[in-house]
């Protein structure tokens, strides 16, 4: 006999499918019929699931075998499910508080279903015999169809959790916190990390120089620690004295639900959590010059983000670092910049988190070779790409200098950051054609 636990998942107000899960490890996907049949007026769950036309699209949609819908066998859900878990020690915290086993990825989802990333929702679902029969007795599998359904825990929201997590520690050190501040708008507060000092203002001057250079990025600001201090459970380093308040933009919008649907590119690509460094550059480009609303001007940001996070020494930009935005549910774009740390003011190092293009050996800077191969992968003329890369250069370099000067770095931080900048191929080129340019004005004056 087939025992399986069932989770309701809706796009909004949209009824997208049921997500169950079998008592011997096995976890599927299934979209409702409904959903599937819609056509354009559809809204997308997920770039993973469109396909090149509205015909090929809908069969795969109604595949009840679909391999990017199967969990791996062990009790983990599918891609597009995981990468909507909490990570790190928020998560070792909520499957504590739940009573879970520390694999039943699928009991946490239930946890936190009504509070997930986007636009999603994972309810409990009582699935009467025709429903079972519709679940089990279809794809590769064969089930008796006496079978029957397990509770699932009863769907408290993340944002019920919070109020007594308070805050709670994330990979690396660092302490987020969600919640409302007065007007209601709900954020994600960054605290001190344990391995990294300073790390709330790092973050903050980041995201600044990274505006500066052009970058489009998320709203935040820089606190005082005093303000929440009746938060703090622990002892933070004897230092911290500031956290960063980065504003969700997938919360608080003006639909029904008062959310925007989004998803990482660890999403979009069917990638596992664990296997979020594997993605490519190129393979990103490609899915927003073919499925942003923006087209070739989300490529371009794109490339802008790159660059900065080279400048800065941000050596950990991944797959789930880069998202699509939903504004309307059948338009996606590219989200502002959530997560850009220059860790140069920290440690040494060179090169970028994922390849630019498939087959590269080790991590690599963005040479002129490379970029040459990124223009024809996404078949954008690389004299437009290039332009990018010279006002990207020509707005940090012109800002930067004094912004570093202001910004909340220790004088070793600011030191090492400099030192990165300098270094940069980039930066020494610029510097040459404003050299030139001085001596021209001088022979001129």
């Amino acid at each position: 006999m087939s025992m399986l636990r069932s989770l309701r998942i809706r796009l909004g107000a949209v009824d997208a499918g049921s997500l169950f899960a079998l008592d011997d490890g096995r976890c599927y996907f299934r979209f409702d019929d409904d959903y599937a049949i819609q056509g354009a007026s559809r809204p997308i769950l997920s770039q993973l699931y469109s396909a090149a036309s509205e015909e090929r699209t809908r069969a795969q949609l109604l595949d009840p075998t679909l391999a990017a819908n199967r969990g791996d066998g062990r009790g983990g859900l599918p891609p597009f499910f995981q990468n909507l878990l909490p990570e790190g020690q928020l998560r070792k915290h909520l499957v504590q508080r739940a009573g879970l086993a520390p694999d039943d990825e699928f009991g946490l989802l239930a946890y936190c279903g009504k509070d997930l990333p986007g636009d999603v929702s994972a309810v409990a679902e009582e699935l009467d015999e025709r429903g079972l029969g519709r679940l089990l007795g279809q794809g590769h599998d064969s089930y008796e169809m006496s079978s029957g359904q397990l509770p699932v825990p009863g769907g408290e929201s993340l944002s019920g959790v919070q109020p007594k997590l308070a805050l709670v520690r994330q990979a690396g050190g660092r302490y987020v916190m969600r919640s409302r501040d007065r007007a209601g708008a709900h954020f994600i507060a960054k605290l001190p990390a344990t391995d990294y000092p300073n790390m709330p203002q790092v973050e903050f001057a980041s995201l600044t120089l990274a505006a500066a250079a052009g970058v489009d990025t998320c709203k935040f600001e820089l606190e005082p620690l005093s303000a929440i201090a009746e938060h703090l459970p622990f002892g933070l380093r004897n230092d911290a004295s500031r956290f960063l308040l980065v504003h969700r933009f997938d919360r608080d919008a003006p639909t029904p639900t008062t959310r925007l649907h989004m998803e990482d590119f660890a999403q979009v690509t069917g990638t596992a959590p664990g296997a979020k460094y594997v993605g490519t550059y190129a393979a990103i480009g490609v899915v927003l010059a073919e499925r942003s609303a923006r087209g070739v001007e989300d490529v371009f940001e794109l490339l802008r983000r790159i660059k900065v996070n080279e400048l800065l020494g941000n050596f950990d930009a991944h797959l789930k670092n880069f998202s699509l935005l939903y504004r309307k549910p059948q338009e996606a774009v590219l989200s502002p910049a959530y997560d850009i740390v220059a860790y140069a003011a920290y440690v040494g190092g060179d090169g970028h988190a994922l390849a630019f293009v498939p087959g590269q050996k080790g991590k690599q800077l963005l040479t002129p070779a490379i970029l040459r191969r990124l223009a024809n992968i996404w078949n954008i003329p690389e004299p437009k790409l290039q332009a990018v890369l010279v006002e990207t250069v020509e707005r940090a370099m012109t800002q930067w200098p004094a912004l570093i000067g202001q910004l909340p770095f220790t004088d070793d931080q600011r030191a090492k950051l400099l030192k990165h900048i300098d270094g940069n191929a980039s930066v020494q080129a610029w510097r040459r054609r404003a050299a030139r340019k001085e001596a021209r004005r001088g022979e001129q004056g």
